[in-house]
């Protein structure tokens, strides 16, 4: 495939040219297509995790029980193995490495433009963060809380690496311990039930606490699975009367006032931060050799994967049924787990784009980055049209939507590509770009010389 005019540029531009992408407006030929990469990449492998809530059921988007080795469960461990959370987090840590590049500025006089351009960029993200979930009914939107992110990521612009680090540690430390405590009575109530079934096991009769719970928590798990409680879901998500409401309900207990929210925000708070680190030292702009590159892929990878690996096994021991030692090694794996695959994820795609080996598939990756926000709001678009619009919800098995997922990532690649043939920008992004300026922007296609907004080249 013949690279388009519109992707195609120097890898990774020189130290000379750094100090151009810091100007607005910017040379597009200072654009890192590294980050564009990195953001196709991330913005695509979104959708892994998820098209199983798109499709499935919203509480337990998962295959039928018991867990057995077909291909939905396996398609499962694949996914929670590799993918879960990590996507979302480099498309998230790349949003603060563009924060650095939109509001770095040598020039005093362009500071406060460039301050308001931002907060008006925020509260942008913030409207279509509600268009995403009211309009293209998808409560799992993530548009919000980058706006909303963002406002408190403007404190950090001028903070050293040091100070950076700190806070990314902090926001990211406290999220397993506040989510312990938030779950502090269910898994109490799962240790009393976990203790009825060892006494049921040793043929002892179990105490009154310990068999309630246990009532309880089966209840739970075959009210969830029962055919009555999926097909009244079936019913709100397939009615143009029902689903909207649906979809602020479950919105408003992610992005308001859920018993997860504050700890989702301080996660994406602390994503943000370490992606402002990472574009200072170089990593994410290609400046660092191929064996760092290397040494990152390995050394995030394989404590992720072993990590992980750690979860599913007891996950698996216990046919996936909720247990007091599974839900607390999820917590307190989970998010050392996830760092060390972003980090392993970058490393390789980073290796791969240094040593030539990802080929041809730098330009269509190279696209979606560059209509990264056409391509996430598409995915909603796309999605609820299929499960909802033409009533195929719940039609497809866990391995189906996955190989769904493949087919939306090659129409993606193919409408990224073709678009920026004739434009300069997705229609998103120039939404975005003219909410930000407080004017329309030309979405026509200009030389490749031409200057462009700094944050046409953020997320």
């Amino acid at each position: 495939m013949t690279p388009t005019p519109a992707i195609s540029m120097p890898l990774f531009p020189t130290q000379a040219n750094m100090t151009d992408l810091t100007l607005n407006p910017v040379a597009k030929s200072a654009r890192f297509q590294s980050l564009d990469v990195l953001r196709g990449f991330a913005a695509l492998g979104i959708l892994l995790m998820n098209i199983p809530s798109m499709g499935l059921s919203w509480d337990r988007a998962l295959p039928p029980l018991p867990a057995q080795w077909n291909a939905d469960w396996i398609a499962v461990i694949i996914q929670q193995l590799a993918f879960n959370g990590v996507m979302r987090g480099l498309f998230t840590l790349l949003f603060g490495a563009g924060m650095i590049v939109m509001l770095t500025r040598p020039d005093p006089a362009r500071e406060e433009a460039a301050h308001k351009a931002y907060f008006a960029r925020c509260f942008a993200l913030m409207l279509l963060g509600f268009v995403n979930f009211a309009i293209f009914l998808w409560p799992g939107e993530i548009l919000f809380s980058y706006g909303l992110c963002g406002l408190v990521l403007f404190l950090f612009r001028k903070a050293d690496i040091r100070l950076l680090g700190m806070a990314a540690a902090v926001s990211l430390i406290l999220m397993p311990i506040g989510l312990h405590h938030t779950l502090s009575d269910r898994i109490a109530m799962l240790e009393l039930a976990d203790a009825a079934v060892a006494a049921k096991s040793a043929g002892k009769k179990p105490g009154k606490e310990e068999a309630e719970a246990l009532k309880t928590r089966d209840e739970k798990i075959r009210e969830a699975l029962s055919p009555k409680t999926q097909a009244k879901e079936r019913a709100i998500r397939t009615s143009l009367k029902t689903l909207p409401e649906w979809s602020l309900e479950k919105w408003s207990e992610i992005s308001l006032s859920g018993p997860f929210t504050f700890w989702f925000q301080l996660e994406t708070l602390g994503s943000m931060l370490l992606g402002m680190i990472l574009f200072r030292i170089g990593v994410l702009t290609g400046r660092r050799s191929t064996r760092f590159y290397a040494l990152m892929a390995v050394g995030g990878l394989i404590p992720g994967l072993a990590l992980r690996g750690a979860v599913e096994v007891v996950l698996w021991r216990n046919g996936y049924i909720p247990t007091a030692d599974a839900v607390t090694l999820q917590l307190w794996f989970y998010q050392p787990a996830r760092l060390c695959m972003m980090i392993g994820m970058l490393g390789l795609v980073m290796l791969l784009l240094k040593s030539g080996l990802i080929g041809r598939l730098a330009n269509p990756l190279a696209a979606v980055g560059r209509t990264a926000l056409t391509t996430y709001i598409g995915q909603s678009v796309i999605t609820s049209i299929l499960f909802y619009g033409l009533g195929f919800y719940g039609r497809f098995g866990f391995a189906q939507l996955m190989g769904l997922c493949l087919l939306i990532w090659i129409a993606q690649c193919m409408m990224s590509m073709a678009w920026l043939r004739r434009f300069d920008m997705g229609p998103a992004e120039w939404l975005l770009r003219s909410l930000t300026y407080g004017r329309f922007a030309s979405i026509g296609r200009r030389d490749a010389t031409a200057a462009i907004p700094a944050s046409e080249a953020t997320v």
